[in-house]
């Protein structure tokens, strides 16, 4: 019967990391490529799944803690695999909760308000040093949701290889 829990339990446990931490993989690139075409919605839109996959990659963690302890003392919490997957998935959500859901929700607010358009030559002349400066800012959001983004990517990555590999 154990052996049928455990198995029941990985299978979830992977079935919602393919189901809510890959979605999650890709949330913060849309979320670039939408505020390169300037659009408000497509950000916020990008936001919100990045939020809301982030907070279901919990149910992920939560399988995965169930699926240790299940493993009828093969694994416990304090193998280093383990302890370091934890971390990391600390580390992961934190990037996600504080540090890229807050840059997508900045740029919708700055796309809405209308920040100028990405090739700034035909309005170069019109543009006032405002404009620019907010630009440039924009631009630099858009390089750290990125840069968050792949942050992320790796963190989870490193936490697969470690359940994978189990080296410690």
């Amino acid at each position: 019967m154990i052996v049928f829990v455990m198995t029941f339990l990985k299978a979830l446990h992977v079935l919602t990391a393919v189901m809510l931490v890959g979605p999650l993989m890709s949330a913060p690139f849309i979320g670039r490529r939408a505020i390169q075409r300037r659009s408000a919605d497509g950000v916020r839109m990008a936001a919100n799944q990045t939020r809301l996959f982030g907070a279901g990659t919990l149910l992920t963690a939560l399988l995965g803690v169930a699926t240790l302890l299940a493993s009828d003392g093969k694994y416990e919490f304090r193998t280093p695999w383990v302890i370091i997957s934890m971390t990391l998935y600390v580390v992961a959500l934190a990037l996600v909760f504080f540090y890229a859901v807050p840059a997508l929700l900045k740029a919708a607010r700055m796309v809405s308000e209308g920040v100028i358009d990405a090739q700034p030559e035909a309005s170069a002349l019109t543009a006032t040093a405002d404009d620019l400066r907010l630009k440039e800012h924009l631009d630099a959001i858009t390089g750290r949701v990125a840069g968050a983004g792949l942050l992320v990517l790796l963190v989870f990555a490193v936490i697969t290889l470690l359940m994978v590999i189990r080296p410690f």
